[in-house]
């Protein structure tokens, strides 16, 4: 579950994360980072004193029909003006935002990448005429990410991905003090290249990278739109490095110093399911290192939280009926699994159910067994047995 910014297109939805947060279950996370008029404002502006007004009413048509969310005619638009001026990189950055939303919009897989790579094409000429807008860069990353996403073939999805770590790069050497290149950039290494990994410590790579990422992201943000998400993130990396640690110590450590990174986030924007969420994921998995209730009693805490926030999260509600399992309070478990399972459109958390240790203690019972549709054991009792706060 990673706090992903991720989509900032110009006048949309600049910077926005998904919001955050994956299965764990990918919620994901996003912050405003401009708006359409200034930037396009902006650029109309640069237009007009570097081209003269035979290619202005075109760009500002282009602006203005993105401005009305009519994608189609603003793309015609922007392509109209550079073949009045070819040296136009604002005109070839706007239309390449304009295809992104054009394919966001596509009815199927094919339309939509054909969309998305003749976008990349665009940021792709923009930076070429213009090497040194670090705008150009996220937009062009942001689009190969799209790309990769997409059922493309696993050479091409690599290669995207990989595409989409150069850009952010480049786009963190244009401006090195400004935190969000470092964090969509330990977005891709935490979130898009471990299935990649040749084993464990190529895995561990990537995430301490990630880690380091956010790390220099924290570092740089300055308000809580900036604070929150990448101390989120930083948070989910740790886990994740505490879940394929083989030390304990190392694992209960890395944990600890996870949990500060949600407080802190959460500190600056208190009202984010996707945190909430990570955070309470995180002490489930301290309280079954340290057998104490009371670590279990906080994770539900969080994921209540998270949920009041953003009521029937699959992902919260599935970790809600783990920790009541982990506590030997089957009843609750359950409720909270049925409330997974009927928010849950693709079935995942139902398929993860089947075969989850933490729900051991649920096997057997008979609504769990039901809800699953498993064989019910011939001594399997009627009834839930009687729930207790003792330690077990």
């Amino acid at each position: 579950m990673i706090w992903l910014m991720s989509s900032f297109w110009i006048g949309l939805s600049l910077l926005s994360v998904v919001t955050l947060a994956q299965a764990e279950a990918n919620p994901t996370v996003v912050p405003g980072a401009g708006n359409t008029e200034s930037i396009t404002t902006a650029a109309s502006s640069a237009a007009t004193r570097t081209f003269g007004e035979d290619t202005q009413p075109r760009f500002n048509l282009g602006v203005e029909l993105m401005h009305e969310r009519k994608f189609a005619g603003a793309a015609q638009a922007f392509e109209r003006a550079v073949s009045a001026r070819t040296n136009f990189p604002e005109a070839y950055s706007n239309w390449g935002i304009s295809l992104v939303e054009l394919g966001k919009q596509a009815f199927n897989v094919t339309e939509r990448l054909h969309d998305f790579q003749a976008a990349a094409e665009k940021f792709s000429k923009a930076a070429e005429q213009k090497p040194d807008v670090k705008l150009t860069y996220m937009l062009w990353s942001e689009t190969l990410v799209l790309i990769g996403d997409l059922p493309v073939d696993s050479r091409t999805r690599l290669a995207c991905y990989q595409g989409a770590v150069e850009k952010c790069r480049k786009a963190a050497e244009l401006a090195p003090n400004e935190w969000d290149s470092y964090n969509k950039w330990g977005v891709i290494l935490s979130t898009k290249l471990p299935d990649y990994a040749v084993g464990e410590e190529a895995r561990l790579g990537l995430y301490r990278d990630a880690a380091s990422l956010y790390s220099q992201a924290a570092e740089r943000a300055r308000f809580a739109s900036e604070i929150g998400p990448a101390y989120a993130n930083w948070g989910s990396v740790l886990v994740q490095l505490a879940r394929i640690s083989s030390n304990q110590e190392t694992r209960v450590s890395l944990l600890q110093q996870a949990l500060e990174k949600f407080d802190r986030s959460a500190k600056a924007q208190p009202n984010t399911a996707g945190t909430y969420a990570m955070w309470g994921g995180a002490l489930i998995d301290v309280g079954k290192i340290s057998h104490m209730r009371r670590d279990l009693r906080d994770a539900i805490g969080k994921l209540d939280t998270s949920l009041d926030l953003l009521p029937d999260s699959p992902a919260s509600l599935y970790n809600l009926a783990r920790a009541y399992a982990l506590l030997g309070e089957p009843v609750l478990a359950v409720q909270n699994l049925k409330r997974c399972f009927a928010a849950d459109a693709s079935h995942e958390y139902r398929q993860s159910a089947v075969r989850d240790a933490d729900l051991n203690l649920l096997r057997g019972d008979a609504d769990f067994d039901e809800l699953l549709g498993l064989a019910r054991s011939g001594n399997t009792p009627p009834f839930n047995p009687r729930l207790s706060d003792a330690p077990q």
